[in-house]
């Protein structure tokens, strides 16, 4: 079974945030970590249930390298991943649920 990505708006602005904040210290890890979200969306496209839920239905996937998870949902009729935010992993999730 094939899935697509859909992304919440609010990914747009975390993906940003978090690739100021790398490339701030180093230019080459803001592309390090843009990689690693493309090699994660790779790994949850291979197996979508194959992560652990972790509150309300929402599955996480924890970037290589970098304290960031993935937060998604899958929507199964229309064949969708959606990525509702790309958070640090030392923030609470709860605070994002209303995104």
């Amino acid at each position: 079974m094939s899935y697509t990505f859909v992304n919440s708006p609010a990914v747009r602005v975390d993906i940003l945030n978090a690739t100021q904040y790398y490339k701030n210290i180093k230019p080459e890890l803001a592309e390090q970590f843009l990689s690693r979200i493309r090699e994660a969306k790779n790994y949850i496209a291979r197996s979508p249930m194959g992560f652990q839920i972790k509150y309300s239905n929402v599955r996480t996937f924890l970037l290589k390298q970098f304290p960031y998870h993935i937060h998604y949902l899958i929507d199964d009729t229309q064949k969708q991943i959606i990525i509702l935010a790309i958070i640090h992993a030392y923030k609470n999730p709860q605070d994002y649920s209303v995104r």
